[in-house]
């Protein structure tokens, strides 16, 4: 069984990892349309379709990473 640290950092690395997928899949589709739509615009035609991600994702932060982490703790404690 593991101790009460290590427990605590596999909660943060569940945490970042999420936090990372997530960040992955949104810059992957962001990055896909950019490309897609500066090649519809390089051929001439006018591009009104959005993205599904608005912008460019930002890295997660530490900060956000201890929010998620905080998150699963909770979790992880409730009893019901």
């Amino acid at each position: 069984m593991a101790n009460p640290y290590e427990l605590r950092y596999e909660i943060y690395q569940q945490a970042t990892n999420r936090l990372m997928d997530k960040w992955n899949k949104d810059h992957d589709i962001w990055e896909q349309f950019e490309e897609w739509k500066r090649e519809q615009e390089a051929d001439g035609n006018n591009v009104t379709a959005i993205s599904p991600v608005a912008e460019r994702p930002k890295f997660p932060k530490h900060e956000e990473i201890m929010v998620e982490t905080e998150k699963i703790y909770d979790f992880v404690q409730k009893k019901n």
